[in-house]
């Protein structure tokens, strides 16, 4: 039981961590962290994306756009999976009372 309230907690401050670990990759990372583009030197279709997120976060759309068009799938996407997953954590939990 409370294995299972400690992985909902986890789950619904999963964004936090998400939202930290970009800032910290943005503001302390001056390199690429692309595998693809540290091996082959091209970039990939993930490429900017941690960028693009760290955009997102501070409301600059246009400039998440421009630094991978993806953003607009990925994002939602992400948000989508993590909403169904924390609602079928919580009816778990619930149903385990």
């Amino acid at each position: 039981m409370l294995k299972k309230k400690l992985n909902l907690i986890i789950l619904a401050l999963l964004p936090v961590f998400f939202y930290i670990g970009v800032k910290f990759m943005v503001a302390y990372n001056p390199h690429s962290i692309c595998l693809c583009k540290l091996l082959t030197g091209h970039e990939c279709w993930g490429c900017g994306i941690t960028r693009a997120f760290d955009a997102l976060f501070n409301m600059q759309f246009t400039k998440a756009y421009e630094y991978n068009p993806r953003i607009v799938i990925v994002a939602p996407l992400m948000l989508v999976i993590w909403l169904q997953t924390l609602t079928k954590e919580i009816k778990l939990t619930k149903n385990n009372t």
